[in-house]
């Protein structure tokens, strides 16, 4: 409400008082918009910035990459695994690996930091195994990074080890349009976006 008060004349003892409604300034809904206003500038801008809703699930985006990293934590640390254990040599790692980590995993296997000696509590029987993997979990931090965290068996006790994987710009590589037919050399391509592991840590 807005109040005006006005000047009392000379010689009055009291005030007098007109009170009157304040004017309108946010409109009550849609049909109180000024002249020529259709609003539908407001509904392309909710579409465009839904609010979220309470109790909504993760997005398709968030789904995705989350499983993504799933998939290659698990196959990277299995392939980890066998390169410390020396059932494959560490150039399989390849990119899947940042090249700091194919240097502390070469520095493991070339001092055998994991290395157990094949023996067997009967005489007779299979020999025990050296580094096995047990269990992975990988939890999701943002769509382009996840925390993974495992255990593993090495010299008959239970270990744990824990890294971190990235999404990196990787180049492609791919035939050399300019060679041509048969000879054509490989040559960096495009650049993708590839998961790879970037922190590791055993316990």
């Amino acid at each position: 409400m807005q109040t005006l008060t006005s000047a009392p004349p000379a010689g009055a003892q009291t005030t007098r008082v007109r009170i009157r409604p304040a004017p309108t300034y946010e409109p009550a809904g849609p049909g109180a918009m000024g002249a020529g206003a259709t609003g539908a500038g407001i509904d392309r801008e909710r579409t465009a910035f839904p609010r979220p809703r309470p109790g909504a699930g993760p997005s398709r985006k968030t789904v995705a990459a989350a499983a993504e990293a799933r998939r290659f934590a698990i196959a990277t640390s299995r392939l980890l695994f066998e390169v410390i254990d020396r059932r494959r040599g560490i150039a399989h790692l390849d990119d899947a690996v940042s090249p700091a980590i194919a240097d502390q995993v070469a520095a493991l296997v070339r001092h055998d930091a994991f290395r157990v000696a094949e023996t067997s509590d009967t005489p007779g029987g299979p020999p025990a195994r050296g580094t096995v993997l047990h269990r992975v979990h990988v939890q999701l931090r943002d769509t382009c990074s996840a925390e993974v965290f495992g255990s593993y068996t090495s010299g008959g006790r239970v270990r744990a080890f824990a890294g971190r994987v990235e999404r990196k710009p990787c180049r492609v590589r791919g035939a050399d349009p300019r060679a041509g037919g048969r000879g054509a050399r490989a040559v960096l391509g495009q650049v993708e976006y590839r998961w790879q592991l970037v922190a590791l840590e055993f316990c």
